[in-house]
């Protein structure tokens, strides 16, 4: 049968020059367009390693999250206070966006399984409506509705402008997100997570925590959502409380599900929703608000293509390049030869 056989030397090759050519060609836009274009790439990887933290806790774990705009916002105000308050480097910021955004995602977890684990969605729903005026209410340290800027931006190195410069850092930082995240799906934490999603009771008769591992994988979706609210404020160096309302949170869920929850494809689809959608609605000096676009795509996918867009692009590529499952038994390409 022809096709690529999943695991073999060449399937590993695919894979690899597959990345490559991905990596190259989110790359390239910083330094073949203008800024201001060049800019709405910089933030198009922001946002799908922000949605890649969401497609692992609606996706993988099962769980409702309507809050996960708040978990950006952490991330992008330990970016920004690190940096002007405290006078950090960017670098530090990003290294501490994860942890925040781990922690407040937890907690909310947390919060939601000690009154029931089927109120999730509420609670989270509740947590981005005030979130913003908490924010609002600490302006001493978030700046308010005013904003808190970046004092000290990144200095590029000599031959590159600082939104290029700003673009592969935010290249090489989603890099190894995503790295990390198919990683930890394929690792036995992932495992155990998804089991816990599939059916909670036999998971727990097999020794799984399933309170631990709903609460973790929470946090685990917020660190990523962190890290992505750290890299939009290296693209936009100011961040607002108004910025994070309870809109943008729905969009994020939004983005996701006609994206495609569950997948790494997904959460680039979705990121391209989220820039594309926009652009195009302003180009075409159109009234509609992206929100009601991003509300008719929600209601359509979930009634015509529950997978989202990831279905529809994993179809084709295999149409392209026919991928078949090992054969149980069979020596793999990495196995050592008979003796």
């Amino acid at each position: 049968m022809f096709g690529v056989e999943r695991g073999s030397a060449a399937w590993r090759v695919l894979v690899a020059v597959g990345a490559v050519v991905a990596v190259v060609a989110v790359t390239a836009p910083a330094f073949v367009l203008d800024p201001i274009p060049a800019r709405l790439f910089t933030r198009f990887v922001a946002l799908a390693v922000v949605l890649l933290g969401l497609q692992f806790v609606v996706g993988a774990s099962g769980q409702l999250s309507l809050c996960h705009g708040v978990f950006v916002a952490v991330g992008s105000y330990t970016a920004a206070i690190t940096n002007t308050t405290w006078g950090w480097p960017i670098w530090a910021g990003l290294l501490l966006s994860p942890v925040t955004a781990f922690v407040a995602g937890s907690l909310v977890g947390v919060l939601a399984l000690r009154i029931r684990a089927t109120y999730l969605g509420p609670v989270t729903l509740g947590v981005a409506v005030a979130f913003p005026m908490l924010l609002k209410r600490f302006s001493w340290l978030t700046g308010g509705a005013t904003g808190l800027p970046l004092l000290r931006e990144m200095d590029p190195p000599a031959g590159l402008a600082l939104h290029q410069w700003n673009h592969v850092v935010s290249v090489a930082v989603a890099s190894v997100a995503f790295v990390l995240m198919r990683n930890l799906q394929q690792s036995a934490i992932g495992l155990s997570v998804r089991a816990v999603a599939e059916n909670a009771f036999s998971a727990s008769t097999s020794g799984v925590d399933v309170r631990a591992t709903r609460v973790r994988a929470f946090g685990t979706g917020a660190a990523f959502g962190g890290l992505g609210g750290a890299l939009l404020v290296i693209d936009t160096p100011i961040v607002g409380a108004d910025a994070y309302d309870l809109f943008r949170s729905l969009g994020y869920y939004a983005a996701a599900v006609v994206g495609g929850v569950g997948s790494m494809v997904g959460a680039v689809l979705g990121g391209l929703l989220l820039i594309g959608v926009p652009w195009v609605l302003d180009s075409l000096g159109s009234r509609v608000g992206p929100n009601l676009v991003f509300g008719g795509l929600l209601v359509l996918s979930v009634a015509l293509s529950p997978g989202g867009l990831a279905v529809a692009v994993q179809r084709i590529v295999r149409w392209v390049i026919p991928v078949r499952d090992a054969v149980p038994g069979r020596p793999t390409d990495s196995a050592d030869p008979p003796t």
